[in-house]
């Protein structure tokens, strides 16, 4: 004790956890933590393989690809279906189907029994008169024909052979029966055969029946063949032709077959199925494309063919070794490109979520290439380009080169292609990632697009000419390959936003948009806290100046710095600069409430961001602007009152100090120091150019020495080269002017 009163213990806030969770349970959520990141490898990398490998070894030739040797069966054997003789042999056993009909024979039966009733009644009569006339009208009966009749019947006798000579003259037509002029279709109008079945015996077998022997215009001929075998059913030719005579013009008229379409059809089908397919063979040795020969459609398909048995032949041994080492591939290049990102991109690293995404994007590129790679458009290299562009979007292009050449790795191993088309996949997308730096215009990914579009173009014509492929096939081939690099430029631009949703990015496109200020939270900043926005306005200006000269995201600064203090809006009059000369509030309240007011602008910031979905960056420089920095005022005012008062309660230094996080990155480092320097600016009665140096100086000093920049990587050359930039502007603000006569101040 000294004089009575007590002595203040200063604590190291620096020192102390900064919040209620202990070191023990720190450590165990960083296991935690890294575990389940190596779980993520541990599944992505097996999955990775699945689809490099995918059902063996890939197919690697191409369309018009011109053949560096000879290309022979490597198989004992494969037979490929000879599709032209094949339809041939169909075609003929469907052609060899006859026209199927049905036979109705009760009209020509009918014809018969009317033909023995007309023989009957000439039996009967004793003279031509006798004949009704009506009958002899409707069998055109001539006096002749009556004659002849007559002398075939005159005798019982003779009357019943003529009879029976009858019946077994038209059993032909009875059984084959008559086909009327346009009974068949103009498809079978060819046929010469005919099978027919008759209606009386469902059950039957068909017959084929020459088609001239039942046409109607033919059987009404005496000279054609039914013609000439009725008249030779009977002894006497006179007496068949007068009989057929009269029966002739009543055949033609009463057509009795019937074409079946439906059955007819289903014959045809039934005997194209009853045809084998037809295979060619090609055995081991056999030639299919020649040296220096350009591969043809015919040859594609018999490479495929040849590539399909080779895989059938494998052995499970042979299957097991080829998949265990494609594992192992795939494994090495996750294994390399995690330990370059652990060495090189530590904030990657250390995020589960970042890795997550990280691993998502190389399986899905990978399934998209396998997907792809199934036609032959050359397109496979669009999820290559779009995620190359994504990764330097999201993060460096150095980081986007080395991604891009493990993609370019897994892509040749997924499709089997040699060193040309590797050379153009890496080349082209690396044209592109080196062009996108940042994307503050829609255009911009266009015009990235249509770089690696010229890469691929480029590259294709130096592989295709180094391989001593056709012009015309290099032409085409870059010609599509250029077309697919411009495409992911469009594909990119279309889902920049839900890619800076899924990698927790912002792009300048998006800062754009949110530095807008018809922004409802920057609206309502300037109607609640007017001063605030200054203050935030004059902040951004001196901040992104700061930050272009250490080469960090200046855009980025000037919208978060638009956005910093938005906390303030709600209390606006406890925040000095927004009390226009009224009282101070703070006078009635106690420095730990008044500190706990102060610090508290950072929290609501915070909450109102995530409830407007600004982005993460955006928050996080809310969050570290004032680090775990000490208000000084109201900590000063506790520890004056607390040496007044020998009763009062030691005053704790951490109870004063701003929560954290410190600022983790670069561009939180400048927005900590440009707020602190703007604000005490304000406070310096004449800023002169050495008052606000030694300010500026002091400052940065202060939180040098506290700690606050020891976890965002900034050196002490960069740390100098801020000092002297914030000198700059707070200099170029606070300018002198000339005064003018009739003015009376500056």
């Amino acid at each position: 004790m000294n004089g009575g009163k007590r002595r203040t213990k200063f604590a190291r806030a620096q020192l102390r956890p900064m919040g209620p969770i202990a070191p023990g349970p720190d450590r165990a959520l960083v296991k935690r933590g890294r575990w389940l990141r190596l779980l993520i490898l541990a599944i992505a990398a097996p999955l990775t393989a699945v689809l490099v490998h995918g059902s063996g070894p890939a197919f690697s030739y191409r369309l018009g690809q011109r053949a560096e040797r000879e290309i022979r069966v490597r198989v004992p054997e494969f037979n490929r279906r000879n599709q032209i003789k094949t339809n041939a042999l169909r075609q003929a056993a469907a052609d060899s189907v006859k026209p199927i009909l049905f036979n109705d024979p009760a009209p020509i039966r009918s014809l018969a029994a009317r033909l023995q009733d007309l023989l009957e009644v000439i039996a009967k009569s004793s003279k031509y008169e006798d004949i009704p006339e009506a009958l002899r009208t409707s069998w055109s009966l001539s006096r002749s024909a009556y004659d002849d009749l007559k002398e075939a019947c005159d005798t019982p006798q003779r009357l019943e052979e003529t009879r029976n000579r009858i019946d077994r003259a038209f059993i032909p037509l009875i059984r084959d029966g008559v086909l009327g002029p346009q009974a068949l279709p103009i498809s079978e109008e060819s046929s010469s055969m005919l099978s027919i079945r008759s209606t009386e015996d469902p059950a039957g077998s068909y017959r084929s029946v020459a088609r001239r022997e039942v046409e109607s215009l033919r059987i009404g001929k005496a000279d054609e063949p039914v013609g000439k075998a009725f008249i030779a059913s009977f002894a006497s030719p006179e007496t068949g032709r007068t009989l057929w005579s009269l029966i002739a013009e009543k055949l033609v008229g009463s057509p009795t077959l019937i074409y079946q379409d439906v059955l007819t059809l289903k014959a045809r089908q039934e005997a194209q199925r009853s045809v084998k397919d037809l295979f060619d063979v090609y055995r081991r040795g056999e030639v299919l494309v020649e040296q220096g020969e350009e591969i043809s459609e015919e040859q594609l398909l018999l490479l495929w063919m040849e590539h399909e048995t080779a895989l059938r032949a494998q052995t499970w041994g042979e299957r097991v070794r080829r998949a265990g080492g494609v594992f192992l591939l795939v494994a090495a290049m996750f294994a390399l490109m995690a330990t370059m990102v652990h060495r090189q991109e530590p904030r990657i690293a250390c995020q589960t979520r970042r890795v997550a995404t990280l691993c998502a994007l190389a399986v899905t590129t990978i399934a998209c290439v396998r997907l792809i790679a199934q036609q032959s458009w050359d397109a496979e290299l669009i999820p290559v380009a779009v995620a190359g562009m994504i990764l330097a979007i999201a993060y460096k292009p150095r980081f986007a080169l080395m991604m891009t050449f493990a993609f370019s790795i897994l892509t040749a191993l997924t499709l089997g292609t040699g060193i040309g088309p590797f050379l153009v996949l890496m080349g082209g997308t690396s044209a592109g990632v080196l062009t996108l730096q940042e994307v503050r215009t829609r255009t911009k990914l266009i015009k990235v697009g249509a770089i690696t579009a010229l890469g691929y173009f480029t590259l294709t014509w130096a592989t295709g000419l180094w391989e001593n492929q056709p012009s015309a096939l290099i032409f085409s081939t870059a010609a599509w390959r250029g077309c697919w690099g411009l495409m992911a430029g469009f594909l990119l631009g279309g889902s920049l936003p839900f890619i800076e949703n899924a990698f927790g990015i912002v792009t300048g496109i998006s800062l754009l948009e949110l530095g807008d200020i018809s922004h409802p939270l920057l609206q309502e900043l300037v109607r609640r806290a007017p001063g605030t926005y200054n203050h935030s306005v004059t902040v951004a200006t001196i901040a992104e100046a700061a930050v272009e000269r250490i080469g960090g995201d200046a855009l980025l600064v000037r919208v978060g710095a638009y956005f910093h203090d938005i906390g303030k809006m709600l209390k606006p009059r406890y925040f000095i600069e927004n009390q226009a000369g009224a009282d101070n509030r703070h006078d009635n309240l106690s420095p730990a409430m008044s500190t706990l007011i102060i610090i508290g602008h950072v929290k609501d910031g915070v909450v109102l961001a995530r409830q407007h979905h600004l982005p993460e960056p955006i928050i996080d420089l809310i969050e570290q602007h004032h680090g775990t920095t000490l208000v000084e005022f109201f900590y000063h005012e506790a520890t004056r009152r607390g040496h007044d008062d020998p009763d009062a309660a030691d005053v704790s230094e951490s109870a004063f100090r701003y929560p954290g996080p410190k600022p983790k990155t670069k561009e939180a480092a400048v927005m900590m120091m440009t707020d602190a320097v703007e604000s005490a600016s304000r406070t310096l009665s004449e800023p002169t150019p050495a008052r606000l140096e030694n300010l500026v100086r002091d400052l940065i000093d202060k939180r040098l020495r506290d700690g606050q920049f020891d976890q965002c990587s900034l050196t002490l050359n960069e740390i100098a080269i801020i000092r002297e930039s914030l000198i700059k502007s707070l200099i170029g603000i606070y300018h002198g002017r000339v005064k003018y006569p009739e003015q009376r101040t500056a």
